[in-house]
Order: structure tokens, then C-alpha cells, then sequence
């Protein structure tokens, strides 16, 4: 397969070359990290639930209270995942690790902390419309025809 190869200038004028990442091994890490984080819900959900049952018989309105808690606490931990390991991991969350993958900037540094931040959170719109497929998709077509 046709691996595209980015050149980058550096101020000194030494040109650096990055490959970059396919969509096959862009998703089999998505893939990864999803399993990760759904593991972490599955907890966070069992804990949810036994404090649920802890507080019913005490406050009336604590299951829905803790039910909008869980909630919230979704889009932080999906959020937070990637926000986190992608900016302190250095440009790599779990399952692009073990796939060998890493986030950079244009210019061939390391993704800073805003950087980050906006990413994932575009992360999030991203996923509205039919959990990624249109976006990859998207993005995927888009990509070809630039080059």
C-alpha cells in the first residue's frame, strides 16, 4: 500500500520525513483504546449501580442524581482518555503504542497542551454523526483527493 510521506523544514533547514499512519492502523488503535475505555465504563458502571442501590432507600431522588453523574462522567473518561494519554504519553495513547502510532504537529513536534485539548475535543463532534464512519470517511476522501 502507498504509504504518504511528510516532509518537514526545520528552522536550522534540515528536512525531516514522518510517514504517515493509514487508516487501517489509525483504527485498529482506535479499536484498542475503545476497548479500554469501554472496560472502564463497564467498572464505573458496577459502582454506579451498587451506590445507586446504597443511597435509594436513603434520598428519593439519588438514583437519577447518580444516574446524570454517570452520565457526565462518560464524556469526561472518553474525553479524558484521549485528552490525557495523547498530551502526557507523548502523542500516544494506548493503542497507538501497541500499534507503533503517534500524534504531531505539522512542523514535526511533539502535540502541545492546547493542541491536545482542541483535538479532542473536535474528538467529540466528530462522533455525532454515526460514531466516526462519516468522518473517517470524510476525511479519508478528502485526504486522496489533495494529494
Amino acid at each position: 500500500m502507498n504509504q504518504e510521506n511528510v516532509n518537514v523544514k526545520t528552522p536550522e533547514f534540515v528536512s525531516l520525513q514522518f510517514q504517515s499512519a493509514g487508516l487501517g492502523s489509525r483504527a485498529t488503535a482506535f479499536i484498542i483504546d475503545q476497548i479500554i475505555v469501554t472496560i472502564v465504563y463497564i467498572l464505573f458502571l458496577v459502582a454506579t449501580v451498587f451506590t445507586i442501590d446504597a443511597f435509594a432507600e436513603v434520598f428519593e431522588e439519588a438514583p437519577w442524581v447518580l444516574f446524570a453523574i454517570f452520565i457526565v462522567m462518560t464524556l469526561v473518561i472518553n474525553w479524558g482518555y484521549f485528552f490525557l494519554f495523547e498530551y502526557f504519553g507523548n502523542g500516544r495513547t494506548i493503542g497507538k503504542k501497541m500499534i507503533g502510532i503517534r500524534v504531531i504537529q505539522e512542523n514535526g513536534h511533539s502535540i502541545t497542551l492546547l493542541s491536545s485539548f482542541i483535538r479532542n475535543l473536535l474528538r467529540i463532534i466528530d462522533q455525532l454523526p454515526s460514531a466516526y464512519l462519516l468522518g473517517s470517511y470524510l476525511f479519508s476522501f478528502i485526504r486522496k483527493i489533495n494529494v
